[in-house]
């Protein structure tokens, strides 16, 4: 891709860098609210004409998403073209069941079909049907009232492995954001592995994130100034097709870079007044990495709320809930009122477990 090209598409789809991501930026997200609003119903009964390529149809993977544009990277010969799409001509996935929308109809990962019309752009002709895809409700985009449609967001597709990132300090351990993507990675059949990243940082004291050891869950401590445990993390790694996630400023395009050995993104530090990381990655990325794998940074994420989960089938997302030998059988693992004969409310991750069953409730995932 040219230079001249590369920037057309960065201005297009990069939006405000202080944003989590293009669609994360409010006058995005307000003229696309209002674009969806008024194409809705036009547009869902064309998509749902359209039908999913067999993968064998498919020529290229999209790296990159901005507003009706994505970049991709040829499989003949791993060159770069900024694609056009149009919504009613690729396949909608369903995402979520009914009542629900991807904001776009592509993302990160995704096998398409490309047409070039010179070295540098060409169109998507349609979208091959995902293994999985790692998804939340789209930031900043409520239900809309009149038609009952929840947009959502496909952070990345057809992925192996979801490595959450997450710091010991600036900012802080936060194992909530972690318990959601832990469930979101099992709701869609993804590996998940706990980076902790910033360790050289860590005083002496007890690991909160010792219990993700005891669950069986892969836990890396890592400090990508110090090189620590980062062969170690790399060699689950290669030839793997993974999305890094976490919260902003936790060291997600720093520990990227180590692992790659190459520049990428730009990195930032972590603001005094607010204890949250600055924004340096603006929209998911695909990076071509060690030993064929190819591993994807997200931009800072601020929440991530849960779809296609009820609160009654919380627990089974959290296994040693689940067996807890709770007095009556089955067990909510609700407050003392709903049960009070329940033996979870003890376990480390209990407080964690029952702040997202209660969102889950009030509707708001």
């Amino acid at each position: 891709m040219s230079d001249k090209s590369r920037k057309s598409g960065g201005r297009k789809g990069r939006g405000d860098a202080a944003a989590d991501d293009w669609m994360d930026d409010q006058k995005s997200a307000r003229f696309h609210a209002r674009s969806h609003h008024r194409k809705i119903s036009a547009s869902t009964s064309r998509s749902k004409g359209a039908t999913p390529l067999e993968r064998t149809e498919a020529n290229s993977t999209v790296i990159e998403v901005f507003p009706q544009l994505c970049r991709v990277r040829l499989d003949q010969d791993s060159s770069e073209r900024l694609c056009s799409y149009r919504r009613a001509q690729v396949y909608e996935h369903g995402l979520g069941g009914e009542g629900t929308r991807e904001r776009s109809p592509v993302a990160v990962g995704d096998r398409v079909k490309v047409s070039s019309s010179n070295p540098q752009s060409g169109v998507v002709e349609g979208v091959a049907r995902r293994e999985n895809q790692l998804i939340r409700p789209a930031p900043g985009r409520e239900r809309d009232e009149n038609s009952g449609i929840q947009p959502v967001h496909v952070v990345a597709a057809n992925i192996q492995d979801l490595v959450i990132v997450a710091s010991t300090r600036n900012p802080d351990f936060s194992p909530g954001l972690i318990d959601r993507f832990l469930v979101a990675a099992q709701l869609a059949g993804i590996r998940p592995t706990l980076c902790v990243s910033k360790i050289d940082l860590f005083e002496r004291g007890q690991k909160p994130w010792d219990v993700y050891r005891e669950l069986g869950i892969p836990v890396f401590e890592i400090s990508s100034k110090s090189i620590d445990g980062i062969e170690a993390l790399s060699s689950q790694l290669v030839g793997r097709k993974v999305v890094f996630c976490g919260h902003s400023g936790v060291g997600k395009t720093s520990l990227l870079r180590v692992l790659t050995g190459r520049e990428i993104g730009r990195v930032g530090e972590v603001s005094d007044a607010t204890g949250k990381g600055r924004h340096t990655t603006t929209s998911a990325v695909l990076l071509h990495a060690p030993g064929n794998s190819l591993w994807i940074d997200t931009p800072g994420m601020r929440a991530f709320g849960l779809i296609g989960v009820k609160p009654e089938v919380l627990q089974q997302y959290f296994p040693e809930l689940e067996a807890a030998a709770c007095a009556d059988k089955p067990c909510s693992h609700g407050s003392k009122e709903e049960s009070p004969g329940c033996a979870a409310r003890g376990f480390p991750r209990y407080d964690s477990f029952a702040r997202i069953r209660q969102s889950l409730i009030e509707g708001e995932s």
